[in-house]
């Protein structure tokens, strides 16, 4: 019963189309009208689904159908061209998920030829599975706070949140710098055996050889940043797609004397560009050279009476920065330690009031 109303439907929608003739004016605006058309076609079979065809073809298809269909009965290029008209609505939505479909596949494929070219390696399962874990718990309690009519509570989570992420799972940098502030700075010739600091001279004695920019240098810091689409303003910003830290032996001296370090997992943790080469695909580099003076943080032991400096165990502390970066920090992170713990509480006291 229902397939033949459906077909009843549709004789009667066909009926509706064909039931007006035209006669040879109309047909040629109909004609006209249909290069209009043509223009969308092209652009989206050519734009979309990126195929290679000659520029005039749908500029000659579209009005040769209309002016064939009149040949066979006037009634038919009405029909033809509301056919061809809801043709590039429906090949626009095709076109525009196929297109997401080829643009996901393409930039797939450059990753994964990208990762192999710098031996990146995939994300553990582990981290992924812990990765979705905790935005599958955020997404879960946002709604659950929205269903009690408690979202207010969010003000409280959140920055909870933050703070103990800050204390039980501080970033490698944040290590670096709380450890240099308890530290005390140590003469080389008097270092003891064990975590140590010391401030000096760099000398180069395996010299190594930057990936991109080829310029010889005791350690280097690469960096690989995509360039943004432009926003609304036309501004593009760029994110960081890859890095990758190497640093070969050196050594360090002050006063006192020298000491060899072995720069296998040593991190930089200070800003300086030496070389740059813009574009779509931003290319940085930063070097450790002879004669840099520098802060470094190590595990100090002895070797047959050799004494070297090198990375402890996975945990440890093992890198390296600029020491007047470092006395600005400490003189002035008292005052922005005050002025954070005073916006904590501003901060709390506006979440009291908010809950209540």
């Amino acid at each position: 019963m229902k397939l033949n109303v459906t077909f009843f439907k549709m004789n009667e929608f066909l009926d509706f189309l064909t039931q007006n003739e035209i006669d040879g004016a109309g047909v040629i605006f109909l004609m006209i009208f249909s290069l209009g058309i043509a223009f969308f076609q092209t652009v989206i079979f050519s734009g979309l689904f990126n195929l290679k065809f000659p520029d005039w073809l749908f500029f000659i298809v579209s009005p040769l159908l209309v002016g064939i269909s009149f040949l066979i009965h006037k009634s038919y290029p009405f029909a033809v061209i509301l056919f061809l008209f809801a043709s590039v609505f429906l090949f626009a939505i095709i076109g525009m998920i196929y297109s997401g479909i080829r643009s996901s596949k393409q930039e797939k494929e450059e990753r994964e030829k990208f990762n192999i070219k710098h031996n990146i390696q995939k994300t553990p399962l582990d981290k992924k599975l812990l990765g979705f874990l905790v935005g599958a718990c955020i997404i879960g309690a946002f709604f659950y706070l929205a269903q009690n009519g408690n979202l207010k509570l969010l003000f409280l989570i959140i920055p909870g949140f933050i703070i103990i992420s800050n204390i039980f799972f501080p970033s490698k940098k944040s290590k670096f710098m709380r450890l240099q502030s308890i530290l005390p700075t140590s003469k080389i010739a008097s270092a003891a055996m064990g975590q140590v600091e010391v401030v000096g001279d760099l000398e180069e004695i395996e010299p190594i050889i930057s990936p991109y920019f080829s310029k010889p240098c005791i350690g280097y810091y690469y960096k690989i940043e995509k360039e943004s689409k432009p926003d609304d303003d036309g501004r593009t910003t760029y994110s960081t797609i890859f890095t990758e830290c190497k640093t070969g032996k050196f050594k360090i001296k002050d006063e006192t004397g020298s000491v060899i370090v072995d720069g296998e997992g040593l991190e930089y943790y200070f800003d300086r560009i030496d070389n740059q080469q813009g574009g779509k695909t931003r290319h940085t580099e930063t070097y450790l050279k002879t004669n840099d003076y520098m802060l470094l943080i190590g595990y100090a032991s002895s070797d047959n009476g050799d004494v070297f400096i090198k990375k402890g165990d996975s945990d440890s502390v093992f890198g390296i920065a600029l020491p007047r970066s470092i006395s600005f920090r400490n003189k002035y992170k008292p005052l922005l330690d005050s002025l954070l713990t005073t916006l904590f509480f501003i901060t709390l006291i506006l979440i009291y009031i908010i809950l209540n």
